[in-house]
């Protein structure tokens, strides 16, 4: 793939993907990268049209991208992508999803592709987020909560990244709803059990701000 891709994946869903990716698109186009903002495959997308809470679309306002405006794929039902698949009668083609997002990402310099729950949930019945690294030639972003239980979980993702012979970028802590009590210390320890670079992203309520939290990585990244 000529264009550079960075897969943004995570230690479970709901831990601040997209977040994380709209941060730091628009932390990238802040430093005159021009990158483009993928979501390949969303499930939880009901009616005929996206509405603005869809990932996609969020990505999308993120970077101001006109194409693609919402996700390559999106399904109805609020379940891995295969079954939601399944449900409406759709094939999920995974070479298909993958020449989209080439074709997408050779108009720009830079394509962040973010990825469905987990590291390894299930993005077709065949195929995972690293998958989807491999063919694209893509580092990760791992992407976890900054709450209790993240050690194992972000542990257990890196080992199998390193495993398969996928390079991680960096971790992003995400900030949890409700912290608790290892919210704040968990990026220290990490890096002291040997993972690293280690970046952590706040509550943020608007691009700008989370734009500003991602800035250092943005720089390692795009310098």
């Amino acid at each position: 793939m000529s264009t550079p891709a960075l897969i943004i994946s995570g230690t479970d869903t709901g831990v601040g993907k997209t977040v994380v990716a709209a941060a730091l698109a628009r932390a990238l186009r802040g430093r005159g990268c021009d990158v483009v903002a993928i979501k390949p495959i969303e499930s939880g997308c009901a009616g005929e049209h996206a509405k603005d809470d869809e990932d996609g679309v969020r990505l999308a306002e993120a970077t101001g991208q006109t194409d693609p405006k919402e996700a390559l794929v999106r399904l109805a039902k609020p379940v891995a992508p295969p079954l939601a698949a399944d449900e409406a009668g759709v094939t999920l083609h995974f070479d298909a999803i993958v020449g989209r997002i080439r074709a997408v990402a050779g108009n720009h310099e830079l394509a962040l592709v973010e990825g469905a729950g987990g590291l390894l949930s299930p993005l077709t019945w065949d195929h995972t987020a690293v998958d989807l690294s491999i063919a694209l030639s893509a580092p990760i972003i791992l992407v976890a909560s900054d709450s209790l239980g993240t050690l194992s979980q972000t542990r257990l993702a890196w080992e199998h990244c390193r495993h398969s012979g996928r390079s991680v970028a960096a971790v992003v802590l995400s900030a949890p709803a409700v912290a608790d009590e290892s919210t704040g210390t968990n990026g220290a320890l990490l890096s002291r059990l040997g993972l690293g670079p280690i970046h952590t992203l706040p509550r943020v309520d608007s691009f700008e701000a989370g734009a500003k939290a991602m800035d250092a990585l943005a720089e390692a990244l795009w310098s």
